[in-house]
């Protein structure tokens, strides 16, 4: 009896509202079907081969050949030779030297010039390497696990290396990330993708002093004649569709006005636009499903004719004249 009711109430919507006025439609972006391919820079492949500088801070594994007095390494039970504040290290025979700011090259060469000045050694050969560096690591923020610097050990570190470092991403991670690089004013923009085997063209070599931002994924919000009106989040595997946004939400209520739903757009100008469209037509194919954006405001407003059926306060010579028109009863 109930969806008689509600079948004859719609007739009756029909008859009261046929002639009114045509809305404008807008599709909005189109529906793509192809998922976000992994992607960055060209240039962010290819970073210098540049040797950094030893810091206060760093560990160095010094190696001297034949000297095994002069010689420390990050696997001995101090973990290597720290440099102090000031710059300097304490060295057998040599004393106290200052290696901050040499690269490790320039400080196995001056090692060598010293220990040959002072008589010590006839032909030095003197390694020296950055075994740790805590305060040239690679700083992770926003959507990850364990957001935290990581450290860089001397081996080349790559995007997804410390994102799993940290722990991976959280459920609300984009797959955009931003990397700022030291000295530069232009930010790296990266997109992970969704597919593992395209990995490779996202997966770009970080350097130290790298800042790696993950933001949070983009919601849209289902107000209006819906079952549960939410924040819907945005999925990194593709498009959230209106019809997808409404099925999240729980479904449309009886009382909803499907030819007047409408999107609140803001553009990147923060202006506000509104996208008036016929639910009804998307629903049953004859009009695309429409793509939401981050921020949009989906509102579903409610026909106050369905919501009177609902309540039982409609007109009875609204609801005659649809049983009439459907046969339910002679005129």
């Amino acid at each position: 009896m109930k969806n008689k009711v509600r079948t004859i109430a719609a007739a009756a919507l029909a008859l009261i509202c046929g002639s009114g006025i045509a809305m404008a439609q807008y599709l909005g972006p189109s529906l793509t079907t192809t998922s976000p391919k992994a992607s960055a820079p060209a240039s962010a492949m290819h970073i210098p081969a540049t040797e950094a500088a030893i810091l206060p801070g760093d560990s160095l594994a010094i190696a001297t050949y034949g000297v095994p007095e002069l010689t420390t390494t990050a696997t001995s039970a101090s973990g290597g030779l720290r440099v102090n504040a000031d710059g300097t290290v304490v060295l057998p025979y040599l004393g106290t030297v200052k290696l901050a700011g040499m690269t490790p090259s320039q400080a196995s060469l001056y090692l060598d010039k010293e220990l040959k000045a002072d008589g010590i050694l006839v032909d030095p050969q003197v390694t020296v390497e950055i075994a740790a560096s805590p305060e040239e690591g690679i700083t992770v923020v926003g959507e990850v696990m364990r957001p935290q610097p990581v450290p860089v050990y001397g081996a080349q570190l790559r995007l997804l290396d410390v994102i799993s470092a940290c722990g991976g991403f959280t459920p609300f991670a984009s797959h955009t990330i931003s990397v700022h690089r030291r000295g530069d004013p232009q930010t790296i923009t990266v997109n992970l993708g969704v597919d593992p085997k395209t990995t490779n063209a996202s997966n770009i070599p970080l350097v130290a002093g790298d800042t790696v931002v993950v933001p949070r994924v983009g919601n849209a919000y289902v107000v209006g004649d819906v079952w549960k009106p939410e924040a819907v989040p945005l999925s990194n595997n593709g498009p959230i569709t209106v019809v997808q946004a409404i099925s999240m939400s729980g479904g449309l209520r009886y009382g909803a006005a499907l030819s007047k739903a409408m999107i609140i757009r803001t553009t990147p100008d923060q202006k506000r636009v509104e996208i008036i469209f016929d639910l009804k037509k998307v629903m049953h194919g004859k009009e695309q499903d429409i793509a939401l954006m981050s921020n949009d405001i989906l509102f579903i407003p409610t026909n106050a004719f369905k919501a009177a059926i609902s309540s039982g306060t409609a007109p009875q010579s609204a609801i005659y004249a649809a049983a009439i028109s459907l046969g339910y009863v002679a005129p």
